[in-house]
């Protein structure tokens, strides 16, 4: 797809995640009953709702692009298409639960195996991010003021590393422990890549499985404002034709250089947890 149809899409998704992301945060001012999904983790009507709005503005857009969504049970025996939007409706589902302002909306196209539009929803944040090729990234206030991450500088100060609330494990503990000195925060869904896109943030560890969806948006943005999304063996995180939805852990990082420095501490610290496209 040429730039300028990226930058058209990726601007008429942002309405459609701003619906979607009114409606989850109406649905958190009530108790919402959940249920445990095959994988053991939780559903709520909020999920459902937003992946209705989500699905349902896709498909408008156009027919020709295929969705895949964590709230269709379907897709994670899925082979990743040529071409596809990647949705997540609610990232962060047990943040939405607890009342935390954490979770997010990712909606992603990956094109060839390549993700080239990334939107990030923070509703309860107010934070909407989004990109559509390399230095196209923004952040969007509610009255549409934007302001482009790709110009943000870097201030100086500690090593701020980026760890899942909810599956912090230990190979990432270990991780960071021999990356110090480094400033640490646990932080619920993919909002954490659009933090290092705004340069609020170093680098993203997740050495715990995952899922396309959790982490498709987040790489787009990361890439467009030239950091690296790479699996544990230093490959890219999507492929082609990629026949699984699981990814076996990742390292986002705002430099290439870091990336490196961060897997180069990972396998002399943990080289039996090294997991390529294959894994």
């Amino acid at each position: 797809m040429e730039l300028d149809s990226r930058r058209r899409l990726a601007e008429a998704l942002i309405p459609i995640a701003r619906r979607a992301g009114d409606v989850i945060c109406s649905l958190q001012k009530t108790p919402q009953p959940s249920r445990s999904k095959r994988d053991g983790s939780p559903i709520t009507p909020a999920d459902l709702a937003s992946h209705d709005i989500l699905y349902a503005g896709c498909r408008a857009l156009t027919t020709t692009i295929p969705v895949v969504s964590e709230e269709d049970e379907n897709s994670a025996t899925k082979a990743l298409n040529a071409i596809a939007f990647i949705i997540d409706p609610l990232d962060g589902t047990k943040e939405f639960i607890s009342g935390r302002d954490e979770f997010t909306i990712n909606v992603a196209l990956v094109e060839d195996g390549r993700p080239t539009i990334g939107l990030i929803y923070a509703p309860a944040r107010g934070r909407l991010f989004f990109s559509y090729g390399g230095g196209y990234a923004f952040e969007e206030k509610r009255d549409g003021q934007r302001s482009s991450l790709a110009d943000r500088s870097i201030p100086s100060r500690k090593f701020i590393a980026l760890t899942s609330r909810s599956h912090l494990d230990q190979h990432t503990r270990d991780l960071l422990f021999a990356s110090r000195p480094c400033v640490v925060h646990k932080l619920g869904s993919a909002l954490k890549f659009a933090l290092i896109a705004a340069a609020e943030a170093d680098a993203y560890v997740r050495l715990s499985p995952t899922m396309i969806w959790d982490c498709a948006a987040g790489q787009a943005l990361v890439e467009a404002t030239g950091g690296v999304v790479l699996r544990t063996d230093g490959s890219p995180l999507l492929t082609a034709g990629c026949s699984s939805m699981r990814i076996d852990g990742f390292i986002a990082a705002r430099t290439p250089q870091l990336a490196a420095r961060l897997i180069k501490t990972m396998q002399e610290t943990s080289p039996s947890h090294i997991a390529g496209p294959g894994n």
